[in-house]
């Protein structure tokens, strides 16, 4: 790994673009089909106006994004069959349908990445962006999502 980052720090970052390029995607209204042609193949996460980071894993991004699309009304489908009392999905922030999908995308789908991992970086995500009640909605529909999902 270059400058002594780790793999799954460059994952983090994946997953952290992913959720950025899932974003812009549902904000420009942009159909799930063309969102991998959306996204560039450098994608860039901004941390200040002046500063920015390109350096992940971009196969994981990659790969991540692909799947997330060919399975969105599948996972969508999960995301509302676990969303808790009155929430309807279409309540829910186009950024919080980003983190939830991708999360959901990894828990189901991506096997080869410890389950408790996946949903600590989503965890660690929702922290970037949201406020303690909406990093706690995420945690317990991950979670949820991860005691139904098979092993």
């Amino acid at each position: 790994m270059r400058d002594g980052k780790s793999k799954s720090g460059l994952r983090g970052v994946a997953r952290l673009c992913a959720v950025q390029t899932m974003y812009a995607a549902d904000m420009e209204n942009v159909d799930p089909e063309k969102l991998a042609e959306k996204s560039s193949s450098r994608p860039e996460i901004c941390i200040t106006e002046d500063e920015s980071l390109f350096e992940m894993d971009h196969e994981f991004y990659d790969r991540l994004l692909r799947i997330a699309v060919e399975n969105l009304v599948a996972v969508d489908a999960v995301v509302l069959k676990n969303l808790a009392g009155n929430w309807r999905f279409d309540r829910l922030s186009p950024l919080m349908k980003s983190v939830l999908r991708l999360g959901v995308t990894e828990l189901l789908y991506l096997l080869d990445v410890p389950r408790n991992v996946i949903l600590n970086e989503y965890i660690e995500i929702s922290k970037a962006f949201f406020d303690k009640p909406e990093v706690a909605f995420v945690n317990g529909l991950l979670d949820s999502v991860l005691k139904g999902a098979p092993e």
